[in-house]
């Protein structure tokens, strides 16, 4: 589950999402739990309050990794 959050948002790293959003698109039930553990590690950051909704935090170096490995395959 975690997995299919994340790379929702590595595919789209300016774009934010709310967790209806998120759950929409990643057919993940309650993403909430997701998106506030990847927000505590640093992954997402809050884009905006209300409604609430995340984006990738493309300042973590993690994150950067990642991207940089995807643009790789």
């Amino acid at each position: 589950r975690s997995i299919r959050v994340l790379s929702l948002f590595l595919s789209n790293p300016h774009e934010s999402f709310t967790r209806y959003m998120v759950e929409k698109l990643t057919a993940v039930n309650r993403a909430g739990e997701i998106l506030e553990r990847l927000t505590s590690l640093g992954i997402l950051r809050l884009a905006d309050e209300n409604p609430r909704a995340y984006r990738l935090n493309t300042d973590n170096i993690l994150v950067k990794k990642l991207l940089r490995l995807l643009e790789q395959l």
